[in-house]
C-alpha cells in the first residue's frame, strides 16, 4: 500500500510498536493475526505489514527532510528522560544490556555514546573498561544533576528542533512522548486522537489484548515506578524494602537526594541502600562537620555555584 502516515521513532521508543499497532487496527489494511513481539519484548519480529504506516529510524530522520503535504508522527521523551537511559540502554537495537551490570565492561559506550565514555575517563582514574559500581552511578548522577546539559535532554531538545525545522511547516505533524506506552487507557485515548486527527479508521477492539502482551514483555516498565517509590517513602518518612534499582535508577535516586540536601554527597559503595530507613539516617545524620556546599550542583541557593564553575572551567575535567 501507498504510506498513509510516517511514525518518526526515537532510540528505543516503541515506533515498531506503534507502527505494527497502526496497521494492524486500521480498517484499511489487510488483516494481521501475529504479535510482533521478540524475546526480548521489542516489535521487531518480521509481519508481513501492509506498508500503511511506515517506520523511520532515528538515524534516518534526515532521509525524509524534504516530504511535503504528509502526515508524521514523532515519538519524544522528553518527559521521561529515565525512561528513556533505561529502555534505550536496554532494548534499541535489541541490545539486551544487563543493566545492573554495565560497569563490568563500559567499552560499548565508545559506540554507544562516544562522549560519556570519555567523560568517564577525564573524570576518574581508570585504566580499563571494568569499573566499579559506585563509578558507574556517580558519572550518571552528575548529568542528572546538571539536568540542562544531560545528554539525553539536549538530544531530545536537537531531536525536537530537527522536525520542527524540517517537517513541521509542510506537513501535518503529531508529537506524542513514549509514556503513553506506559498503560492501556492512556494508549487507547492517544490512539483516538490520531484517529481523529488523521481518519485512520483505526478499531481499537484489540488494543486492551495486545498491549497486555506489550506491557509483560516490558522489563524496564515493570520496574520504572521504582524511583517513585523510594524517593516518595524518603519524602514521607517511611520506612520501606528498596525496591530493584538498576545502576541508572539508583543514579537517579542519588540526584534527587542530592538536589533536596543540598549540603551532602552520597556514598561511593558498591552497595545501595537496603532500606530507606537507611537512607533517611544517612541524609538527616550526616555530620555537621562533612557538611559543605555541593560541588555537582550548577545552582546553590538560586545562584551560580562558584565550586561547580570551577570544575566546569578547569580543562581537565571539562
Amino acid at each position: 500500500m501507498e504510506t498513509d502516515i510516517y511514525v518518526f521513532n526515537s532510540a528505543g521508543c516503541h515506533g515498531h510498536y506503534l507502527t505494527y499497532l497502526l496497521d494492524k487496527l486500521s480498517k484499511k489494511t489487510p488483516i494481521i493475526k501475529e504479535l510482533p513481539f521478540n524475546e526480548l519484548g521489542n516489535s521487531h519480529l518480521k509481519i508481513n505489514y501492509s506498508g500503511f504506516s511506515k517506520f523511520v529510524d532515528t538515524g534516518k530522520h534526515i532521509t525524509y527532510k524534504h516530504l511535503k503535504n504528509k502526515k508524521i508522527i514523532k515519538i519524544t521523551y522528553n518527559q521521561d528522560i529515565l525512561y528513556f537511559e533505561r529502555v534505550a540502554m536496554n532494548r534499541a537495537g535489541d541490545a539486551g544490556r544487563d543493566i545492573n551490570n554495565l560497569h563490568c565492561d563500559i567499552s560499548f559506550l565508545k559506540n554507544y555514546n562516544k562522549e560519556f565514555y570519555k567523560k568517564i575517563y577525564r573524570l576518574y582514574s581508570i585504566n580499563n573498561n571494568a569499573v566499579p559500581k559506585w563509578l558507574l552511578r556517580d558519572a550518571y548522577k552528575l548529568g542528572f544533576l546538571d539536568w540542562n546539559n544531560q545528554g539525553s535532554v539536549i538530544s531530545s531538545k536537537q531531536d525536537i528542533s530537527w522536525i520542527n525545522n524540517n517537517l513541521q511547516e509542510h506537513n501535518s505533524v503529531y508529537f506524542l512522548n513514549v509514556n503513553i506506552f506506559f498503560t492501556t487507557e492512556i494508549l487507547k485515548n492517544e490512539l483516538k486522537k490520531l484517529n481523529d486527527i488523521f481518519n485512520l479508521q483505526l478499531d481499537l477492539n484489540d488494543v486492551d489484548v495486545i498491549h497486555k502482551e506489550f506491557l509483560n514483555h516490558n522489563k524496564i516498565l515493570q520496574t520504572h515506578k521504582h524511583t517513585d517509590i523510594v524517593l516518595d517513602a524518603v519524602d514521607t518518612d517511611k520506612n520501606i524494602d528498596i525496591p530493584s534499582l538498576d545502576i541508572i535508577q539508583q543514579a537517579f535516586v542519588y540526584a534527587e537526594l542530592e538536589k533536596r540536601y543540598d549540603f551532602i554527597t552520597m556514598p561511593m559503595i558498591e552497595q545501595f541502600f537496603n532500606t530507606t530507613k537507611e537512607i533517611k539516617d544517612y541524609v538527616k545524620l550526616y555530620p555537621q562537620h562533612y557538611k559543605a556546599m555541593n560541588p555537582n550542583l550548577p545552582m546553590f541557593n538560586n545562584i551560580p555555584n562558584p565550586f561547580f564553575l570551577h570544575r566546569q572551567n578547569n580543562k581537565q575535567l571539562l
